[in-house]
């Protein structure tokens, strides 16, 4: 039995790259549209995260950080979800979309092992003195969404059905 697992765990990853749906990756810009994703609004995190916006968003890792510290949503590395979950309410006025992200940030959560290699991996650089713990649990949790995007706001188009798969059964962290 031993034996067979072996084979299994080496087989598996060379099936996986060799599947014809992973050779070409969909292009990216064309698939902005898929999931209609609705704004996330920082402005309840402006009066404590407003030195760390970039061309007035909050996309750097040091904004990241400080939205997830002001709203108690990380300790260390670990996410407290139901921080997670308030933190989402505010960002969000959708329930359906704060569903999905809570359910991202929990699955995320659970790959935190994964998370941390990937950072060690792509030496991703501290900017400020900020780490990027929070910036990659936040792009895990968007990834979650685009895979698992409510069907009421999926375009159904073949193309961004194809990325959908693609997304699902090719990309790693």
């Amino acid at each position: 039995m031993l034996h067979l697992l072996t084979w299994v765990l080496i087989f598996i990853p060379a099936f996986r790259a060799a599947d014809p749906i992973c050779s070409q990756r969909p292009d990216v810009t064309a698939l902005k549209n898929c999931c209609k994703l609705l704004n996330l609004n920082f402005s309840s995190f402006n009066s404590k995260c407003s030195q760390y916006l970039v061309n007035g968003a909050h996309i750097s890792p040091c904004s990241f950080e400080c939205i997830f510290q002001a709203a108690n949503a990380l300790n260390g590395t670990h996410l407290v979800m139901e921080n997670i979950e308030k933190m989402m309410k505010t960002i969000l006025d959708s329930d359906e979309f704060v569903q999905v992200y809570v359910d991202g940030f929990r699955s995320c959560g659970n790959q935190e092992n994964v998370l941390i290699k990937t950072l060690k991996r792509r030496r991703v650089p501290i900017t400020g003195k900020c780490g990027s713990m929070a910036i990659m649990y936040g792009l895990c949790a968007h990834r979650y969404v685009y895979r698992n995007c409510p069907d009421s706001v999926w375009s159904k188009s073949p193309n961004c059905n194809e990325a959908r798969e693609y997304n699902t059964r090719c990309d790693d962290l």
